[in-house]
């Protein structure tokens, strides 16, 4: 394994705020797994700074003076990251057994001469195992099984499917991505509060030339809503949401129409649920900026779409109107 791991050369970004009891537990985690060529911690302007523990081996840690949100925390991490590969991660989310082997994995492409710019893999949700169950919400195993990803561990989709796996968690933490790949294509977080992972992940599929998707677990995720997650904000902070989804409908300027209609139905739903989160009194405004923000970045899609899905088409120009 330890072979495996040095071909792959990974670095581990976790970026940490006012919690030092999960990022202790995930630095273990890291630690006895030995996946990893470096592990870099960015404190987010925590309350109490955050210490590395006394044996911190290849370890670097960077601190804000101030909280400017995870996206600012793991862009700055990116850039500290000197491994050619890269994975993000939440200090309060767990690595599983399965990433060594997803290591050995890409090592083995990697050692065939086959490169790739990120590796998507699957993940289960603290939602899921509440129901003694194990993995992915349905509704992204709906979107694997729509694009064949079924079967085999490791394997690279054909460019066409794409479109539907982009459609899945916009997470930061489901994808070891090549470190050159985001430099070099400036491709990283958005610097809002909420959703700052929508601009990396969208931005990465348009700018990939090779993807792998395995079919392995390697991310254990946590939801509560009892939490201080910023999954649970329902204030203000999710007006922000056009700010991600501006910039990736203005990179789509050129893409196919499987591309608009991907993203069109993911806007369109990841709309609605902040519209189900955010408090009462602010869902007007949401709906406010919603129209407001289709009639400028998405004004042609409907006469695109019309062709190939006309359903969707009038459901952008309802929305356009502030219907629907």
């Amino acid at each position: 394994m330890a072979n495996s791991a040095a071909v792959l050369d990974l670095a581990l970004v976790i970026p940490t705020w006012n919690d030092a009891e999960g990022l202790s537990r995930l630095l273990r985690q890291a630690a006895d797994m030995g996946c990893f060529a470096e592990v870099i911690v960015v404190d987010d302007g925590s309350d109490i700074p955050i210490r590395l523990p006394t044996d911190a081996a290849g370890m670097k840690l960077l601190r804000h003076d101030r909280p400017r949100g995870p996206g600012v925390a793991r862009n700055n991490g990116l850039a500290a990251v000197s491994a050619p590969y890269v994975l993000f991660f939440d200090a309060d989310d767990l690595l599983t057994a399965e990433l060594p082997d997803l290591v050995a994995d890409l090592a083995d492409e990697l050692r065939a001469g086959r490169g790739f710019d990120f590796c998507l893999f699957r993940h289960a949700d603290s939602r899921v195992t509440a129901e003694e169950r194990w993995g992915q919400p349905i509704w992204d195993e709906d979107l694997w099984q729509q694009a064949g990803l079924s079967v085999a561990i490791l394997q690279a989709p054909p460019a066409e499917v794409w479109p539907v796996l982009a459609r899945t968690a916009n997470y930061p933490w489901n994808k070891i991505y090549r470190t050159a790949f985001l430099q070099d294509n400036g491709i990283g977080l958005g610097e809002t509060l909420v959703h700052e992972d929508v601009v990396l992940h969208w931005l990465g599929f348009l700018a990939a030339e090779r993807v792998l998707v395995s079919t392995r677990t390697c991310a254990w995720h946590r939801v509560s809503r009892q939490s201080g997650r910023l999954t649970n904000l329902c204030g203000p902070e999710r007006l922000q949401i056009f700010t991600p989804l501006e910039q990736v409908a203005t990179a789509m300027a050129a893409a196919n129409l499987a591309w608009l209609q991907a993203f069109a139905i993911f806007a369109l739903g990841l709309v609605d649920w902040n519209a189900s989160i955010i408090v009462p009194p602010l869902r007007i405004r949401l709906r406010a900026r919603e129209a407001d923000f289709l009639r400028t970045a998405m004004a042609d899609w409907p006469r695109r779409l019309e062709s190939t899905d006309p359903a969707l088409a009038r459901h952008l120009t309802d929305r356009m109107k502030g219907v629907g």
